[in-house]
């Protein structure tokens, strides 16, 4: 199996064969692109260590980050995860039988069940969190300084507040 090119070296080889297709927003995309493998593939392999998959950490975590009693119904937790509605209930079978989440009757829809974390899936969430994101910090600070950290973190807050938010590089700069 071929070792996976770095950015640079795609790049490199994009500006000798390609040399209009590499401009400013192409190398940003695909550094961000890279940076977001990376980072995911950090991720998955801490939540590994722990015996879950990334997308079981999600829902721990999603049910961690809601208020007590950390309790939602599926579609709730459908809406906050990437993963098909099978998938989810196969996924919280295995979360329940884990003792990590329990599942209990929705007393506004009987057909739903509602997904509570349980305090060893609170435990777990919140180990697996910690190790995600130290390792997270490992990799950021391999080439930035805090400071440098906090600068790309108030630059790419502003840039998604703009894209989600709809708007345009005009509304920051009405003379651009």
């Amino acid at each position: 199996m071929a070792k996976k090119q770095g950015v640079e070296g795609l790049l490199s080889r994009m500006k000798l064969n390609w040399p209009q297709a590499v401009t400013p927003t192409a190398e940003l995309i695909m550094r961000i692109y890279r940076l977001n493998d990376l980072a995911f593939r950090n991720a998955r392999q801490q939540t590994a260590r722990h015996g879950l998959s990334f997308t079981e950490f999600e829902v721990l975590a999603t049910l961690r980050s809601t208020a007590s009693p950390r309790e939602l119904a599926p579609t709730e937790l459908y809406g906050s995860i990437l993963v098909s509605s099978g998938g989810l209930t196969k996924m919280l079978h295995s979360l329940q039988r884990r003792r990590l989440i329990s599942r209990s009757q929705d007393k506004n829809d009987r057909r739903s069940l509602r997904v509570r974390l349980t305090a060893a899936g609170r435990r777990v969430a919140e180990g697996v969190m910690a190790d995600v994101q130290c390792a997270g910090g490992e990799l950021l600070s391999a080439g930035l300084s805090r400071r440098e950290i906090a600068r790309l973190i108030t630059l790419v807050r502003q840039l998604l507040l703009a894209i989600e938010l709809g708007q345009r590089k005009s509304d920051y700069y009405p003379h651009a």
